[in-house]
């Protein structure tokens, strides 16, 4: 045959399986209803098993045994999605707990922060809370330990730097705290500035304080003077404290304009940052809300030890047309070389689409957990 004829009869074999395939999700309405009926879960795992194993049986050639195992994978993947949708729309499916509100509720509630006054944490706080309404702390984990509490409203963290990536332990601290939620997502621009001692001059310079992060985003600045040494500190404004309370001779702190004004240092130099680079932060709370403008979506989750788990399971958010911004992993601690994996989309829990691909991946993860919806607040300085 010339290749005319052979895309003939792959035109014919196509529409066979066209017609075939639309058979086959009429069945599988057909066993949503009997779910529905009677309460069994749409995945059964045992069955999909089963079921792969008798449809490597029907393969004559064996190098294809592995594309019809990824083919029924696919489609008992596209089979739950449809009989999850069936099972929403009759009031059946995924709740997340949520409780919607008109707008979220920060006038006159205080806020936990990691660092001091003049931190970047601090300034994007100050964006939806009043500075007398902010509370200090010197660790991460004790900021979340505040909020759990009771002894703030709300608390807020670092997450991800548009140079630096990840902030690795505040993800690992998201998955300690189950009971704690996003409500709002705040991009903030990081500019460091390199502050001293009043009457210091850049030659007396030899040693410059700030937090690892900082330090990183301004490696351009230390190649250019090698003899200086970078030391990591807790929090960049805590440096620019510290230099004004012990007055330490030649050191300086790579901070925030505002943490140099704050703590009466002089500013030598602006901008030193490699690139222009913008942090985002989570405010989180200890209530499960959302607000009628909340448009993003994080979420977690980890995944059985099989081939194409994380393939499929990502396949959800096409299969309902969602948008993903961010995908990060983290290892769980099992010593088993497990992994947590954090998702955000875009998107509401008052849609449709939305609640069917967590329904989804709620039977097809395992520990998943809706960390919040939330709107997002761009900040120009």
């Amino acid at each position: 045959m010339d290749l005319l004829e052979i895309r003939k009869e792959l035109d014919i074999l196509d529409r066979e399986i066209v017609h075939l395939f639309e058979k086959r999700m009429g069945l599988v309405e057909d066993v949503a209803r009997f779910k529905l009926d009677t309460g069994k879960a749409v995945l059964d795992s045992k069955r999909e098993k089963e079921k792969l194993q008798v449809a490597r049986s029907y393969v004559e050639d064996p190098k294809l045994q592995e594309s019809i195992t990824e083919l029924f994978q696919e489609m008992m993947s596209m089979s739950r999605r449809k009989q999850i949708g069936m099972l929403l729309e009759r009031g059946r499916g995924f709740s997340a707990g949520f409780q919607k509100l008109d707008c979220l509720p920060f006038s006159g509630k205080s806020l936990v922060y990691q660092g001091a006054e003049g931190a970047y944490s601090y300034l994007a706080g100050r964006i939806f809370f009043q500075k007398e309404n902010m509370i200090a702390c010197t660790h991460f984990q004790e900021v979340l330990s505040a909020l759990e509490e009771g002894r703030a409203d709300y608390a807020i963290l670092p997450m991800e730097n548009s140079t630096y990536g990840m902030v690795q332990d505040n993800f690992d601290l998201l998955a300690k705290h189950p009971k704690l939620y996003v409500v709002q997502e705040i991009e903030f621009p990081v500019s460091h500035c390199l502050a001293t001692l009043p009457g210091e001059s850049f030659s007396d310079i030899k040693r410059v304080y700030s937090h690892p992060q900082a330090l990183s985003q301004c490696a351009d600045f230390f190649q250019k003077y090698p003899k200086i040494q970078g030391i990591p500190s807790l929090n960049t404004a805590i440096a620019a404290k510290n230099l004004m309370e012990t007055k330490e001779e030649g050191a300086g702190v790579l901070c925030s304009w505002e943490a140099a004004l704050e703590y009466g240092l002089s500013i030598l130099e602006e901008n030193l940052s490699k690139k222009e680079n913008t942090t985002r932060f989570f405010i989180l709370g200890k209530e499960a809300v959302f607000s009628k403008n909340a448009g993003k979506l994080s979420i977690s989750f980890s995944l059985p030890h099989a081939v194409g788990s994380l393939y499929h399971i990502l396949g959800n958010f096409l299969f309902n047309g969602l948008t993903l911004t961010m995908i990060q992993s983290r290892p769980v601690g099992d010593g088993e070389f497990s992994y947590r994996f954090y998702v955000d989309f875009l998107g509401n829990l008052e849609q449709k689409e939305v609640l069917n691909a967590l329904s989804c991946l709620q039977e097809e993860g395992v520990d998943f957990r809706v960390l919040g919806n939330y709107p997002s607040k761009e900040f120009k300085r």
